[in-house]
């Protein structure tokens, strides 16, 4: 990927619609007096609904880069090997609703849904396609105010892929007793603000950057990266001022640091550029591997918006 000639945030503007999905599992729910009644288990901070043929289970195959603390896992049967539903808590603290661990793993973003649970709404995602895993997988994030969020995955392999609907059903019945939650859809006025401002950003960076190709020199390389730092400084400063929703208050910290950060890198690339005629190339190579790193800072920055249903990157 390109840092320096890519677009930083194509889409950003395009807020996922929440979609609704309860329902009981057909079968488990009948009013005949010869259905089997569905079962509850109870796992950290979650109560579940489970078919009465799903059973708990040892342990779920592990999942690269997904570390799920105090995990309750049900199978079909209590077959954990072949699919399962595996839930728990991920650990606080994080930028973005999914470990960033975990997402730099994956083979391309996962599709991003807000979807309306028994009693709390959850970040849905389909299609994760994760180096080193070959099951299917669907992830729920259910963020908490206080605690680590609780996380649930439905798992397959490509036999027992009949059981991710059944998985599915569970998850849309949980109860989460006794938890502080809030919700979760996207605030489009915020995204509006916060979309034109990236917008305005990356046209000017990319502007500045196809002028340092053609003008090459130290003194107007240093003058162009002096720009940049500028452009990026008040964007971060205007960042701070936005009044983010709840569920986006870590991932504007974390763009506002990152933004911030590619403001001192090209401060740095202005002056070691400044003074090239002091024989100074090993630290202009190192002010544009800064400048690499800081611009790709704010590429992860802005997936972690993509993955709260702010649009694709």
């Amino acid at each position: 990927m390109q840092r320096f000639t890519g677009p930083l945030l194509p889409g950003l503007l395009a807020v996922l619609v929440a979609v609704a999905f309860v329902g009981f599992l057909l079968g488990d729910h009948r009013s005949s007096a010869t259905a089997r009644k569905p079962r509850i288990a109870a796992g950290s901070g979650v109560l579940l609904e489970y078919p009465s043929t799903w059973r708990p289970a040892g342990g779920a195959p592990s999942i690269p880069g997904l570390a799920i603390d105090g995990s309750l896992v049900l199978a079909p049967g209590g077959r954990a090997a072949g699919a399962g539903l595996l839930s728990g808590r991920l650990s606080a603290g994080q930028s973005g609703p999914l470990p960033a661990g975990f997402v730099s793993l994956l083979r391309g973003l996962p599709r991003t849904e807000v979807v309306d649970l028994a009693n709390a709404q959850a970040y849905r995602y389909r299609e994760v396609h994760l180096q080193g895993y070959d099951r299917a997988l669907e992830l729920y994030v259910i963020p908490n105010a206080l605690e680590g969020p609780s996380a649930l995955a439905c798992y397959a392999s490509s036999e027992s892929s009949a059981f991710m609907h059944q998985c599915e059903q569970t998850v849309a019945q949980i109860t989460l007793p006794g938890q502080s939650l809030y919700a979760l859809s996207p605030d489009g006025g915020y995204a509006a603000q916060l979309g034109k401002l990236l917008a305005d950003l990356d046209r000017q960076r990319l502007a500045l950057r196809k002028e340092m190709q053609v003008h090459d020199t130290p003194a107007e390389v240093a003058s162009l990266a002096t720009a940049l730092a500028g452009r990026f400084a008040s964007a971060a400063a205007f960042i701070r001022t936005l009044e983010p929703p709840q569920s986006a208050g870590a991932a504007q910290a974390a763009l506002a640091n990152s933004v911030l950060n590619a403001h001192d890198a090209y401060e740095a690339l202005a002056t070691a550029t400044a003074a090239a005629t002091a024989g100074r190339s090993r630290e202009i190579d190192a002010a544009q591997a800064r400048v690499s790193s800081a611009e790709a800072e704010v590429d992860t920055a802005l997936e972690n918006y993509a993955l709260l249903g702010y649009g694709q990157m």
